[in-house]
């Protein structure tokens, strides 16, 4: 339970909630300053123009007054009221000293708020905060109601404004601060519902994925979702079941590994036993044994070497081709001699040219084409009516073309998609799945490829494409 509290805490701390919901206060509070400025300027103008407002109000009580003339106590009210030390009236040719302050005053800045301009008064809200509130300065402007012509023109101490500032300022940052948090939390529990929880359990699937690979229930769980994340966990939990399909593919041959290099050595034994005795029926006067006998000594043969090299097969490391040249029409009609053919049911076709030749490892290309037609045989025996296996080839430029075809059922598309893998599915209970993994191996090892021409209710054609070697293409240049 510590273990579990300590792992929640350090996600929480150091996790992408945690870096999230930072970030969004910073970006919230950068929102803010680039709000502050302008208003912290706004603020400024609004006050200057109060204090215009004020003094006008001021000046017209001493225009009201019989003489134009107040008391020093009414005077030194209304200055206190505006909040200014001198209130002068500018009109066009004149302007008069309406109330001033005895003590004489240093002007330290001017400002005249019929040419601001919004990057002015931020460069002047900026400046007054700077200094502290500790000048003296002039303001002049128009008020409301009077004519353009009739300018009110104000001296006043920047502390009262400075300080009117300052508190405004306060007020934004902590109006700031809550709503940066509100949002915060706002946006963190909708990201966080939308993408971190789902993000983190693709995380735990991972790592226990990582843990136990075997273990089905490390699978990650798919939502319906749509977007991104919905793609993410459909593509992770593909990766994790073809990962899960793979090692499982590699258990097996593991364990064929291991079962084939035990019994190899007793194997090759009792092959050699019955070439023995086959070599002894090849040696009987009966026409009909010794027709007999020389296919069944080659399939012999054949299995002594494949068994010599089974250990190579098991690992994937084929062993390199034997390059030789021979007509391909005659290697048909032995694989059609080694093949369990019902001929009431199936019909053999060899179609391949008697003088066409090719240049290969004729064992390897044996094991390939012989592969493929037991298929084609065992599809048509269970196939109502039987059918046809047809071997054809021809030269295509730098190579000679092989195919087999048969009018079987087809192959089926879900098994289409795997055909080439080791213990895929073939379709047959009785198969292995590893005939046409080895085919693609040993046509690849003999720098050729297999690949499935066409499958459907008409019939399956493979096709065998087999290069030419040097030898044999410079050959071919002088004969031309």
């Amino acid at each position: 339970m510590a273990g579990f509290s300590f792992s929640v805490l350090s996600r929480a701390v150091s996790g992408l909630s945690a870096r999230l919901l930072v970030l969004t206060v910073l970006f919230v509070l950068l929102g803010e300053i680039f709000i502050y400025v302008p208003s912290i300027a706004r603020h400024r103008l609004v006050y200057l123009e109060e204090r215009i407002d004020a003094a006008r109000i001021a000046a017209l009580a001493v225009e009201a007054s019989p003489d134009g003339m107040v008391t020093e106590e009414l005077r030194a009210a209304l200055l206190d009221r505006a909040g200014v030390r001198a209130v002068s009236l500018k009109r066009t040719g004149s302007r008069r000293l309406v109330l001033g302050d005895d003590m004489p005053v240093s002007i330290d800045a001017s400002f005249d708020l019929r040419e601001e301009t919004p990057l002015r008064l931020i460069g002047e809200a900026a400046d007054t905060l700077r200094h502290g509130g500790e000048r003296t300065i002039r303001v002049m402007g128009v008020a409301p109601g009077d004519p353009a012509d009739t300018v009110v023109d104000i001296v006043l101490p920047e502390a009262p404004m400075f300080a009117s500032m300052l508190d405004y300022s306060g007020r934004i940052l902590v109006l700031s601060i809550i709503l940066a948090f509100v949002v915060a939390g706002l946006v963190y529990i909708s990201l966080h519902w939308l993408m971190v929880l789902p993000l983190g359990r693709m995380t735990d699937s991972l790592v226990s994925f990582r843990r136990a690979p075997e273990d089905a229930a490390a699978t990650v769980r798919v939502s319906r979702r749509r977007d991104e994340i919905g793609v993410a966990q459909r593509e992770l939990q593909v990766m994790q079941r073809r990962v899960r399909a793979a090692l499982r593919q590699r258990a097996r041959l593991a364990a064929v590994g291991t079962g084939v290099a035990k019994i190899n050595h007793d194997l090759r034994n009792m092959l050699a036993t019955a070439a023995v005795l086959t070599d002894r029926l090849a040696t009987a006067p009966d026409p009909e044994v010794q027709r007999l006998a020389h296919p069944l000594l080659s399939a012999i043969d054949r299995a002594i070497a494949l068994c010599t090299h089974t250990l190579s097969f098991a690992t994937g490391r084929l062993p390199a081709p034997k390059q030789t040249s021979f007509a391909l029409a005659p290697l048909v009609d032995e694989i059609r001699a080694a093949l369990p053919i019902d001929e009431g049911a199936v019909a053999w076709r060899n179609e391949v040219p008697q003088e066409l030749e090719v240049t290969a490892d004729r064992e390897q290309l044996y094991r390939v084409v012989i592969n493929l037609a037991q298929n084609a045989v065992q599809a048509l025996a269970c196939h109502a009516g039987g059918g046809t296996v047809r071997v054809s080839a021809w030269r295509d430029a730098d190579a000679t073309v092989v195919e087999i075809a048969d009018t079987g059922p087809g192959i089926s598309a879900s098994v289409r998609d795997h055909l080439f893998e080791a213990f895929a599915d073939g379709g047959r209970d009785d198969g292995t799945g590893l005939g046409l993994a080895i085919a693609r191996d040993l046509m690849r090892n003999l720098g050729g490829d297999i690949h499935l021409e066409r499958s459907d209710s008409s019939g399956t054609v493979f096709r065998l494409r087999v290069p030419d070697s040097p030898d044999q293409d410079a050959a071919r240049a002088l004969d031309d």
